[in-house]
């Protein structure tokens, strides 16, 4: 279980928000922590990571990681990520890691957003393509990795949690009671008859599901 989350948008945001924001995803992810802030054809974008390490523990497989012009925070596993290696391989890739990480964003950087129907595994993933300004989100086929996000006037929040969310964003969220009210009577499996969450202003990204942020639009897929 690692953890991740996010921003892009029309104005900065503090360092105070992006390190309480980290603090509260240490549970998920207590072997490393990073973040990365900068701006892009005039947008601002932060990518934060917890770290739990599975494959390939050594730190060269640290996220965000990092590739030409592309930058992914990745919480999952890709089963086949041996095979796909391989693949990309005979197509002329050079590997610098043992890990699924780099295979999910080689896999990008040769097959676009057609990458993920090349996976096996479960995952929630966001990547950053600096060259066309564009923020890819996914989510796996069974929804087995969470992800969050919220939209305002000046930006797009994402996450694992909804709790880091609230971090990134500096602000309280309003409590779905019809969200809360279905759950307490009808129980669990009743959270998932509607596409609501527990705040009025979370949204989560649907199984089997893309979404592109580009010039702050968002556009969804499957």
């Amino acid at each position: 279980m690692c953890g991740i989350a996010g921003y892009i948008g029309k104005s900065p945001i503090s360092n105070k928000q992006v390190l309480d924001t980290i603090n509260v995803m240490k549970n998920r992810g207590p072997d490393f922590q990073d973040f990365i802030c900068f701006s892009n054809a005039g947008h601002f974008v932060t990518l934060i990571h917890s770290r739990l390490s599975i494959i390939d523990l050594d730190s060269r497989s640290n996220q965000p990681f990092i590739r030409k012009h592309c930058i992914l925070v990745f919480n999952g596993e890709i089963y086949n990520y041996i095979e796909i290696r391989k693949e990309l391989e005979s197509l002329g890739a050079v590997f610098k890691t043992n890990s699924d990480t780099e295979v999910l964003i080689q896999s990008y950087l040769y097959f676009g957003e057609n990458c993920v129907n090349k996976f096996e595994g479960m995952w929630s993933f966001a990547l950053y393509d600096k060259i066309k300004n564009k923020l890819f989100l996914s989510r796996d086929r069974f929804a087995e990795k969470p992800l969050y996000y919220h939209e305002t006037a000046s930006g797009f929040y994402f996450s694992s949690e909804v709790k880091a969310i609230k971090k990134l964003c500096g602000k309280n969220l309003t409590v779905n009671n019809n969200q809360l009210f279905r759950y307490l009577v009808n129980g669990h499996k009743s959270l998932y008859k509607t596409s609501e969450t527990f705040y009025d202003e979370i949204k989560e990204v649907d199984y089997a599901s893309n979404l592109i942020i580009e010039n702050t639009e968002i556009k969804t897929y499957k």
